[in-house]
């Protein structure tokens, strides 16, 4: 079944907020939950938002103590953003928005779109909020993307091959196409209308929306 960007979070949103810089606004909505990815709870403090849930090794800053806590043992093997998602499941949340997962350091940020892919490739909604970009993952399925005005998208496979890949609504489609991780085929389109639709039969597909 096609998933749509208005209907994904119909039954509650797991926010996960990390520590990277750049987190100007987090929309919580009844239903929803939000996690302090370490330091994410910093960002939350200066938005006035108050965490249902604060994870991490707290190497370096702890959290205020008002904030309830799970504390992380730094030598570990996962990020603690990592954690945060694997938290926000075990609570029933498939639908997950992700701020301050990127613009930090390269290997986390690399780490995050892993994170994405790996989320989509378990059948959860997801997709990561930062700055003038929203980065998704679509995994052998397909995806409604809805058109904001001075925002490109870029269609990139994200597994080493990516097969059966359409792109419908665009200025540049595809049919049935394969695109593959070491040829950028994809980047920089444009959706004509109101909303277009990217489909993958087999393999991963990274969808970066971003202003221009």
């Amino acid at each position: 079944m096609p998933i749509s960007e208005e209907t994904a979070n119909e039954s509650g949103v797991c926010h996960i907020v990390g520590a990277a810089p750049g987190v100007l606004s987090v929309s919580i909505c009844p239903g929803d939950f939000c996690i302090a990815a370490d330091g994410g709870w910093q960002a939350l403090e200066k938005l006035g938002i108050i965490p249902d849930l604060t994870v991490g090794d707290f190497d370096s800053s702890m959290p205020p103590q008002n904030l309830e806590i799970i504390r992380l043992n730094p030598a570990k093997d996962v990020t603690d953003l990592y954690a945060a998602i694997q938290i926000g499941k075990e609570r029933g949340y498939r639908d997950f928005l992700l701020y301050g997962a990127l613009g930090g350091s390269w290997g986390h940020s690399a780490a995050n779109l892993q994170i994405l892919a790996g989320l989509a490739c378990d059948g959860c909604s997801a997709a990561i909020i930062a700055q003038g970009v929203r980065i998704t993952a679509l995994c052998s399925g397909s995806l409604t993307l809805f058109s904001v005005n001075g925002r490109s998208v870029s269609v990139l496979a994200h597994s080493e091959t990516a097969t059966g890949v359409t792109l419908k609504g665009m200025r540049y489609p595809l049919n049935n196409a394969t695109l593959d991780c070491y040829f950028p085929l994809g980047v920089s389109n444009k959706i004509l209308d109101e909303s277009a639709e990217v489909t993958v039969k087999h393999g991963v597909l990274l969808i970066i929306q971003e202003h221009t």
